[in-house]
């Protein structure tokens, strides 16, 4: 896979890629962007339901490319062309993402609904068991079911996360509920956005993602764009003040379990695996 003129061609057949204009789109990306990449599910029955959707004028709404459950892609706008994807959306001061990022939608049904007899979709298709995925969201307390994305999904959202990497100046990989957490939850925890986002950012596969604890007693440096730190080894406890930045040095006074109590200018709990020897 390999990108020409800002779209998507395959290499020796390794991807089935074709493009479908939109007409739902912005014009081009200002200087320096786009410089981020956003996930979502379609939340649809089908990649050509989904495809025929986001090319409706009446949707209001588009993106870059979505990819096929057997990993086939299609695109809808050039990368160099901003799409609606984001809709309200804020990532650390941004807001707007469509300004800046590139939105790519997987054909997948999302959060699934239980009936007597099983799972089903939106649309009412029975899940087989095999496709749902029982998770709780990062934004919710209760577990659910969603819909499983296939191998051949994730392996061609990687492919090309990779090449638009070294095409264009992306930082960040996150999903719409990232940016508009009040009213988004895909692409949900079915898909491995913290280890796929590990990989492709930072080179580090899944066995590699914490393997090497900071000892007690050991400085560490913060890997993590932003991490927060908390009063309680616990995801829901309240955080202890503004979050530690990148590169920041720490040491590690005590470590339980996932977590581990760091002091820097002040003291709380954080994951280990966003930490490393310093």
């Amino acid at each position: 896979m390999k990108i020409t003129n800002h779209k998507l061609a395959a290499e020796a057949k390794d991807f089935d890629i074709s493009f479908e204009k939109t007409p739902n789109v912005s014009g081009e990306f200002k200087d320096g962007f786009p410089n981020t990449i956003i996930l979502h599910y379609t939340a649809g029955a089908s990649l050509e339901s989904s495809v025929v959707w986001l090319k409706n004028p009446k949707a209001k709404a588009s993106a870059h490319l979505v990819v096929c459950k057997t990993g086939k892609i299609v695109q809808l706008a050039p990368f160099n062309i901003r799409t609606w994807h984001a809709g309200k959306s804020e990532w650390k001061g941004r807001k707007r993402l469509n300004n800046s990022s590139i939105g790519i939608e997987i054909d997948n049904a999302g959060l699934l609904e239980k009936r007597v007899d099983g799972y089903y979709t939106n649309f009412g298709k029975k899940v087989a068991d095999k496709d749902i995925v029982l998770a709780k969201h990062k934004h919710q307390e209760e577990v659910k079911a969603w819909e499983a994305f296939t191998p051949e999904q994730v392996a061609a959202v990687e492919m090309i996360c990779f090449v638009l990497m070294q095409q264009y100046n992306i930082k960040e990989i996150l999903g719409h509920e990232d940016i508009s957490p009040r009213r988004k939850i895909d692409p949900g925890p079915a898909f491995p956005l913290q280890n796929f986002r590990e990989k492709i950012l930072f080179g580090r596969g899944d066995d590699e993602v914490g393997e090497k604890l900071v000892a007690e007693g050991k400085i560490g440096v913060v890997t993590a764009d932003l991490l927060n730190i908390r009063t309680n080894p616990t995801l829901d406890a309240a955080k202890a003040g503004e979050p530690l930045g990148k590169g920041t040095k720490v040491i590690v006074e005590k470590t339980v379990g996932e977590w581990s109590f760091v002091k820097v200018e002040l003291a709380g709990w954080v994951s280990n695996k966003w930490i490393k020897k310093f």
